[in-house]
């Protein structure tokens, strides 16, 4: 726990910071209005285009936004027909194709990193009825092994207590990426419930093969599901008739409006509200956590089965992803030619903030690819949990400008899973 002492120093810490910023000439009292314009002073950006909040809104759904939801919607398709393909061979032939059981696995890895990048950017149709359709195409950290096994059993006979099977009316964690990443990856074709009573029925008496099938057979249900839900993402962010969800972002100016945002800041607030992620997920529930720096299913101990994407060994490449789309996001998908946040810090006369942030996002995100080439996290959490911590200091030096200097910078209010946070 956060003691005052600690509290009242970082406090003191980030009012340091911003009188540091402000005397290296970057003033907080530019007009920030609804179309405010300002030069751009960052070697980084293109120096020849105005700043405006329109822009920036629209810049950032047509590079980063819908291209990443895009993106899934790609993969997730590549990734129901190689798992079909994989198991389709094992029912039909009865023996397991090991070039077709790793390609189906790889496609899992690339659809999960076009996730992970997603995570990022839960606004509108991720952020709608809290997370629903999120939590449909991921649901970690609650997720349930167990469950999973169970609905293997109920998929294979066709209902449940009479009722059809229909995945569609399931519960999240017994769907999604981290239920066919179980399915895939998992070596192991005992049931993962505590007790023969909580699995399946006599699942674990079964040949293997007969498990393998079924498990296979399940996993092709659960990723066409996925596919379909990641068809869903993309058909409500384009809509039908110039009425998808980006559009409603890029509609609002300093004079229009519509049902679903006052203005054009509260679209903005909107957009950095799922930044956020960073600080509550990413730092603290994926390498926090594991480690005991953060509560976690052990306590404060070591904890193997809290890291994210285990079976998968996928880590690693899930935080990078996150790091990598809030990078975008901070300075678009092409610097020199896109309006991003960072131009919109520089106009409002933080070019040291925007340029200390992108430069910490860069330097975190090399800090994983050499922690990657050195050791596995899921080793490091057990006999290196410094390196862990290392890593955790580099994700927070991020979250603490992020939290802070750039909020009160962009006049943005935090969101309410942030606010209050001081660590």
């Amino acid at each position: 726990m956060t003691t005052k002492f600690n509290k009242t120093l970082q406090i003191l810490t980030v009012f340091t910071s911003l009188a540091m910023l402000g005397a290296c000439s970057d003033s907080t009292s530019s007009e920030t209005g609804s179309e405010f314009n300002g030069n751009q002073g960052s070697s980084n950006n293109n120096t020849n285009i105005d700043f405006n909040k329109q822009t920036l809104v629209a810049n950032l759904v047509d590079h980063v936004y819908l291209p990443s939801v895009s993106k899934f919607t790609a993969f997730a398709s590549e990734q129901a027909l190689a798992t079909t393909a994989f198991c389709d061979d094992l029912i039909n032939n009865q023996t397991v194709n090991a070039e077709l059981e790793l390609a189906a696995q790889q496609s899992w890895k690339q659809a999960m990193s076009a996730w992970q990048t997603l995570e990022m950017m839960q606004i509108g149709p991720l952020a709608d009825n809290e997370n629903q359709l999120r939590n449909q195409i991921y649901s970690w950290p609650v997720d349930n092994q167990c469950a999973v096994d169970l609905d293997v059993s109920y998929f294979e006979v066709g209902n449940i207590a009479g009722t059809d099977y229909n995945i569609k009316t399931r519960t999240s964690n017994r769907r999604g990426m981290d239920a066919l990443e179980h399915l895939l990856f998992t070596e192991t074709l005992d049931h993962s419930c505590k007790s023969d009573s909580l699995g399946p029925q006599n699942w674990n008496q079964r040949p293997e093969l007969e498990r393998k099938v079924a498990r296979c057979a399940f996993a092709i249900e659960v990723a066409n599901d996925i596919s379909d839900s990641a068809l869903s993402l993309e058909n409500q962010w384009l809509g039908t008739n110039n009425d998808g969800f980006g559009q409603v972002l890029k509609s609002i100016s300093s004079s229009s409006t519509n049902a679903a945002f006052e203005d054009i800041d509260a679209v903005i607030n909107h957009l950095t509200d799922a930044l956020f992620y960073l600080d509550t997920i990413t730092k603290d529930a994926k390498i926090g956590a594991p480690i005991g720096l953060i509560t976690n299913s052990c306590g404060t101990a070591t904890c193997l089965k809290d890291i994210e994407s285990q079976i998968s060994k996928h880590s690693l490449e899930n935080i990078k992803a996150n790091l990598n789309a809030l990078l975008i996001i901070f300075q678009g998908t092409s610097p020199e030619q896109q309006i991003a946040f960072d131009d919109y810090l520089i106009a409002v006369g933080a070019e040291s903030l925007a340029e200390q942030m992108r430069a910490d996002i860069e330097s975190a995100i090399t800090s994983i690819d050499e922690f990657a080439e050195q050791d596995s996290f899921e080793n490091a959490v057990q006999n290196n949990p410094a390196s862990i911590q290392t890593l955790y200091q580099n994700t927070k030096k991020i979250t603490d400008n992020l939290k802070s200097a750039f909020i009160v910078f962009l006049s943005l209010q935090l969101p309410s899973s942030s606010a209050g946070d001081a660590d």
